[in-house]
């Protein structure tokens, strides 16, 4: 498997991982700039809080899955070797970024999220 290539995100573009398949199916998490963690509440600090779309109230002592990254080059996905991520049905490798684009689909156990790039709306002055 070849990991496509990463490409540039427009500038201002937002991004968010909206819930296709988990209890909360339809709920939006938006992405920061540089890295953000997702996973359930445990021991380390994570961004992307994914306790309530599966198994919520049940401790996790792994609770990292993956580290998404926004930034000039692109946006990207790697798995922290804690669990199995998957990008459209495909498992990716542990500890190494995967680049993402947007519509493509992202698994962690059970929930299922899709990537979102919202593009900002151009002004009169800026066409």
């Amino acid at each position: 498997m070849s990991a496509p290539n990463p490409a540039a995100l427009p500038e201002g573009a937002k991004v968010k991982l909206s819930v296709v398949k988990g209890l909360r199916a339809g709920k939006n998490y938006a992405l920061k700039e540089g890295v953000t963690y997702v996973g359930r509440l445990g021991p380390h600090a994570i961004d992307v809080d994914l306790t309530e779309q599966e198994n919520p109230g049940v401790p996790t002592t792994v609770n990292r899955f993956a580290l998404v990254w926004v930034d000039k080059n692109g946006l990207g996905i790697a798995d922290t070797g804690r669990r199995v991520t998957t990008v459209n049905g495909v498992r990716i490798p542990s500890g190494k970024r995967f680049p993402l684009k947007g519509d493509d689909t992202v698994q962690f156990g059970k929930t299922v999220l899709q990537v979102k790039v919202i593009l900002k709306k151009r002004t009169a002055a800026q066409k």
